[in-house]
């Protein structure tokens, strides 16, 4: 599962550097004129979102007790 994204994003780059070849843009003027200050905002925020998360489901599973919890096969 921790694979499927590294895929996606290579699929996507690939697709990207076909499309440049396909269009006879010289890549560097298509990194120059890409949009990467609002790209790395957008990976932060999903990386905040991400970490806030599991802050979030750790502090909600360190409240229970484990071997209780496993016992009972109930979570609450």
């Amino acid at each position: 599962y921790c694979r499927r994204p590294l895929l996606i994003a290579l699929c996507l780059t690939a697709a990207v550097a076909v499309m440049i070849k396909a269009s006879y843009l010289d890549p560097m003027e298509f990194i120059r004129e890409a949009p990467a200050g609002p790209i790395a905002i957008f990976v932060l925020v999903v990386f905040g979102f991400i970490a806030l998360a599991y802050y979030i489901g750790g502090k909600r599973v360190l409240k229970f007790n484990l071997s209780e919890t496993l016992r009972e096969d109930t979570m609450l």
